[in-house]
């Protein structure tokens, strides 16, 4: 996952002040050691009395618009699905990422899976999601 984030930072499918130029320069053999370190780096350990409670859109989703359970592509610390865990990431940058996705600013999401997630979310679920996630390592 962290291979493909750098060729859209390099392609341009993603852009970021910071990582673009970054990751403009990079040859392949260094985006492939760069993803291979960070998928050999131990998953961070679980927060000592992590009490907040799931949010419905986390736990279940919203099956009648169309948003599938955070967990059904995320998974959890303890199991890797299809795409990175997100605990532990910074609150606004989650809320950041899931508006980007909702408003189309960031598109280099595999068949506008994310960008359609996104796009049904209330703005109190994209919150919700955002301070969950955040407060699992903050």
């Amino acid at each position: 996952m962290v291979y493909k984030e750098l060729i859209d930072f390099q392609r341009g499918a993603r852009v970021n002040a910071t990582m673009s130029p970054f990751a403009m320069n990079l040859a392949d053999p260094d985006l492939r050691d760069l993803a291979a370190y960070y998928a050999y780096l131990p998953p961070l350990p679980a927060p000592a009395g992590q009490s907040a409670p799931v949010p419905r859109i986390v736990s279940d989703g919203a099956p009648l618009r169309n948003i599938p359970s955070c967990g059904a592509c995320r998974g959890s610390l303890e199991t890797k699905a299809a795409s990175p865990w997100l605990g532990g990431q910074p609150t606004a940058y989650v809320k950041a990422q899931l508006m980007a996705f909702a408003s189309g600013a960031r598109r280099n999401d595999l068949d506008a899976q994310m960008r359609n997630v996104a796009r049904n979310m209330t703005p109190n679920e994209i919150d919700e999601a955002a301070n969950y996630y955040g407060s699992l390592g903050e």
